[in-house]
């Protein structure tokens, strides 16, 4: 399992791994699982000269949505806390040193917070993406359903 996003797309960089399978390595388990084999079968249907394809049945992007929904839960907990974790620091003396220190303190939960902000925006808009590609994959899935029974039906 890859140790860190940056690692997972390093390798990809350097190894031609797909985003997908990197995003599966980091993420492990169940969700983790479904989407590193919907990326394996897309590799083996695109060298087997099938161009390749995903496919993914509505479990399985249930249960990634799942997971990113949790992720951005934990994150939005992380928020909560940086906020309140700076109103119970203060500097021991008023002396420059220690203004300093409370300074430099403050410059780090001020860029904590700012990290966290920012990677919980990613998670919500990637939330959001999974989410129309279900929408997509379910509204596909009933018109092809639709065309097989209409088929069917004029034979």
């Amino acid at each position: 399992m890859a140790e860190s996003w940056f690692d997972a797309l390093a390798d990809e960089a350097a190894n031609g791994v797909s985003a997908t399978a990197a995003v599966g390595a980091v993420l492990g388990g169940a969700a983790g699982a479904a989407v590193a084999g919907a990326s394996v079968a897309a590799r083996m249907a695109d060298a087997a000269g099938g161009g390749g394809s995903w496919s993914f049945d509505k479990d399985e992007i249930d249960a990634v949505i799942k997971d990113w929904k949790a992720l951005a839960e934990e994150l939005e907990e992380d928020r909560q806390i940086f906020s309140s974790s700076q109103q119970f620091f203060y500097p021991p003396s008023n002396d420059h040193p220690s203004s300093a220190f409370m300074n430099s303190l403050n410059d780090g939960f001020l860029a904590l917070e700012q990290s966290n902000k920012s990677m919980r925006d990613y998670v919500l808009g990637f939330i959001e993406r999974l989410e129309r590609a279900k929408r997509s994959i379910v509204s596909s899935d009933g018109d092809s359903a639709g065309s097989f029974g209409r088929g069917a039906s004029n034979a």
